[in-house]
């Protein structure tokens, strides 16, 4: 769970004006460990949640990105399976879908 910057500086302040850490995770509904937590990433200078986001790089390339392109262009009526075969990276179905849609590419649909 993320919480707010809110909570995470009134619980630091809590802890610097003397508040032992049990009774500020007492109040602020928080674990023990979490408010140890906050109080050893303010002294460390990062407070703030981490971003989320992919911690692995992404399996389709630029290069993939152009050959989903210009295969889309060239056949609309082309499935995600088909293209999964045209492609360099190792993926399924669903990673090629989710990458035309974030291409702005939409399959012709087979009837």
């Amino acid at each position: 769970m993320t919480y707010s910057m809110d909570l995470r500086t009134r619980s630091v302040a809590a802890l610097k004006q003397g508040q032992a850490p049990a009774a500020v995770a007492r109040r602020l509904s928080v674990h023990i460990q979490t408010i140890l937590n906050w109080r050893q990433r303010a002294a460390e200078g990062r407070l703030a949640p981490a971003k989320p986001g992919p911690t692995k790089p992404r399996k389709i390339t630029p290069a993939d990105d152009r050959v989903l392109r210009d295969q889309v262009a060239a056949n609309p009526g082309i499935t995600a399976k088909e293209l999964m075969t045209l492609i360099d990276a190792a993926v399924v179905e669903s990673t090629v879908d989710r990458r035309l849609i974030a291409l702005g590419l939409r399959l012709k649909k087979r009837r």
